[in-house]
């Protein structure tokens, strides 16, 4: 496997942002039930445009990948070719979050 950048990123809701204040984890969507969906910072763009532009609110999460809990893979998405990082059998701890944007 690709050895994982320092940093990777998640976007969420800013509904499940506000539920995670609450947690020791970050609180997330269904989507991230299989595994827990990441980009690099060169992806970023791209995946707010394509996933999250009709959204009046969202969140980007700055992530510490050394206190990832879980298998970090560096893989394409079924029948995709761009590859993105996917956390199985994890959890993002409140502590990895080091920065926090709401965007409108």
């Amino acid at each position: 496997m690709n050895r994982a950048p320092k940093y990777l990123y998640k976007i969420l809701s800013k509904e499940n942002w506000q539920k995670s204040q609450l947690l020791p984890f970050v609180y997330l969507s269904e989507m991230d039930k299989e595994f827990i969906h990441f980009s690099t910072e060169e992806q970023l763009d791209k995946i707010i445009q394509n996933f999250w532009s009709d959204v009046l609110e969202f969140v980007v999460l700055k992530i510490d990948t050394q206190k990832l809990i879980g298998n970090l893979v560096f893989e394409s998405n079924p029948g995709g070719v761009n590859k993105y990082y996917h956390l199985y059998s994890g959890s993002i701890p409140i502590d990895a979050i080091l920065e926090f944007k709401i965007l409108k």
